[in-house]
């Protein structure tokens, strides 16, 4: 338990060390005899006990007697321990703890109160002497020596100073303590220059010095020397020494390079493989050949005309769509946003040749076969031709055509999107009429982006080529049949990266792409925008 009384025998002890005029010449005289005594232990150690401090011989048969100054501090020991027992023997009477009593000392009797300041005043008295004896003998013993060995013998136990509470004439006065109580806060207050705002004032610097600046200040040439020039300005430029206390501002998480929008493979339909090639059967023909047909009126007449159908089985193969990347082992193991980043940049690599690959794969292994070259799609290619109201009006109509080829064709589906690269998305929006209106509304009230062309769902993606369009029942002409979602993989199995603390994070993905109806989608070449007809 740290002795209550503690912060009141510092504030008696250290009092009587801030009342002298000169504090800062009596700490830079005692460097002074601090050098010499050292200088003086390894010349003549002899003079010095196991202890290090001086020898006073004593009498005629050549013992050593104790320095006077180590008997009046253990005298002054003897009062502050004292003083201590009679507060804590107070504190047991009244039947406090002694924590309770220091911070109403109105509860000590009156006559212990006295005894108490008695002994405090003898203790100090003593240790004022200590002081001056070590001086005399060419010691020095410091407050933080003085306050552990009194504090040890008052209690027993070693000073914590971490606990210790200075008392405020331990404390240097602040800046703006400095600033208030001096002589220029009281002119300020006494013009009433800070309570008017038209105000205008210039007052003298009020300057808070250390020890060394004051002794400077009183001329001493070894303080001055000490001191650094006026010219060494620390300042926290580039090239200042003050540069390396300024930290930077980290702004948390990572800024990834934006990418293109994922739109493509949501327009089909999602499904499960389950082997490495799917198959599946499709018909092939369908030869209607039904007619009417009257009556026989004889043995050659009356004849049923005959039809046929016929089926073909085709395959779609599972193709892998891979990556890989290096990154250190400490790299992983320190930065956990930098793992998930790998994460989701390698997914987005694989998503991204994933859409170039459903619209424009050529099919060759290990190339899925993208509906750009699928066989069977229809094609229209827009042809100039006379505008009534405009260039781009034929493209415009290319998507209805577009759209009635997907009903009357073989697929006979439904169109359900108009797939096409964001530039030409921009001239249908551009698009005007016969009075400079857009067709697709004003652009400054009820306009919106991405409307419906023909009432099919305009769907934008720079996988497609600018020029061209597609038009199609994307959610029953073809199936995205997935083997392996996105899986990462990691191994410093590779080369010399183990003994490198390298890791290989792969990527790897695995899917088919069936196109059931071919013609399901047309593949429509706009006229080039900009053109006159």
């Amino acid at each position: 338990m740290v002795n209550p009384m503690l912060p009141l025998m510092t504030a008696f002890v250290l009092r009587p060390y801030h009342a002298v005029s000169k504090p800062t010449l009596e700490a830079y005289s005692r460097i002074k005899r601090g050098k010499l005594m050292r200088t003086l232990r390894l010349e003549r150690p002899e003079f010095f006990d196991a202890f290090g401090r001086l020898k006073v011989v004593g009498g005629a048969d050549g013992t050593t007697a104790p320095p006077k100054a180590d008997e009046l501090r253990e005298q002054a020991a003897a009062k502050f321990k004292e003083a201590n027992d009679l507060i804590e023997e107070a504190a047991k009477t009244a039947g406090i703890t002694v924590d309770e009593l220091k911070e109403d000392d109105s509860k000590i009797p009156a006559e212990t109160l006295a005894q108490f300041d008695v002994l405090m005043d003898d203790g100090r008295k003593l240790h004022d002497d200590h002081m001056a004896a070590a001086k005399t003998e060419g010691r020095w013993s410091d407050h933080r020596e003085a306050f552990n060995f009194y504090h040890e013998k008052a209690t027993g136990r070693g000073l914590p100073w971490n606990q210790v509470a200075v008392s405020e004439l331990a404390r240097p006065k602040s800046l703006g303590q400095a600033f208030v109580e001096s002589d220029v806060y009281e002119q300020l207050n006494g013009a009433q220059v800070l309570t008017n705002e038209q105000s205008k004032f210039r007052t003298d610097g009020v300057t808070l010095l250390s020890k060394l600046a004051k002794l400077a200040k009183e001329g001493d040439e070894e303080a001055k020397a000490a001191l650094k020039a006026a010219t060494d300005i620390i300042q926290s430029g580039s090239a200042g020494p003050g540069e390396a206390l300024i930290i930077d501002q980290f702004l948390p998480g990572i800024l990834a390079l934006p990418q293109r929008p994922l739109t493509v493979r949501e327009l089909f339909a999602q499904g499960l493989a389950t082997s490495d090639v799917v198959s599946y059967a499709a018909q092939s023909a369908f030869d209607d050949a039904a007619a009417a047909v009257a009556q026989a009126s004889s043995p050659s007449t009356g004849a049923k005309p005959q039809s046929s159908v016929a089926w073909e089985r085709r395959t779609s193969p599972i193709e892998t769509i891979a990556t890989w990347m290096a990154a250190t082992r400490q790299q992983l193991q320190d930065a956990g946003q930098v793992q998930s980043l790998i994460d989701n940049q390698g997914r987005l690599m694989l998503q991204l040749e994933e859409e170039d690959q459903l619209i424009a794969g050529n099919g060759t292994s290990p190339n899925l076969r993208g509906i750009a070259n699928v066989v069977g799609v229809q094609t229209l290619a827009v042809a100039a031709g006379a505008d009534a109201d405009g260039t781009g009006l034929n493209n415009l109509k290319s998507i209805r055509t577009a759209r009635r080829m997907v009903a009357t064709g073989t697929a006979r589906k439904r169109a359900d999107a108009v797939l096409m690269n964001p530039n030409d998305s921009e001239e249908f929006d551009l698009l005007t009429d016969g009075n400079s209106l857009f067709r697709g509304g004003n652009p400054v009230g009820n306009f919106t982006f991405n409307q419906p062309l023909w009432g099919l769902r305009r769907v934008e993606s720079e996988a497609v080529p600018a020029g061209t369009v597609y038009v199609g029942s994307f959610n029953e002409g073809a199936t995205v049949l997935e083997r392996s979602p996105v899986t990462v993989f990691t191994t410093d199995s590779h080369s010399d990266f183990f003994i490198r603390n390298l890791i290989v994070v792969l990527f790897e993905e695995r899917l088919g792409f069936p196109v059931f109806f071919p013609t399901a989608f047309v593949k429509v070449t706009l006229q080039t925008w900009g053109t006159p007809t």
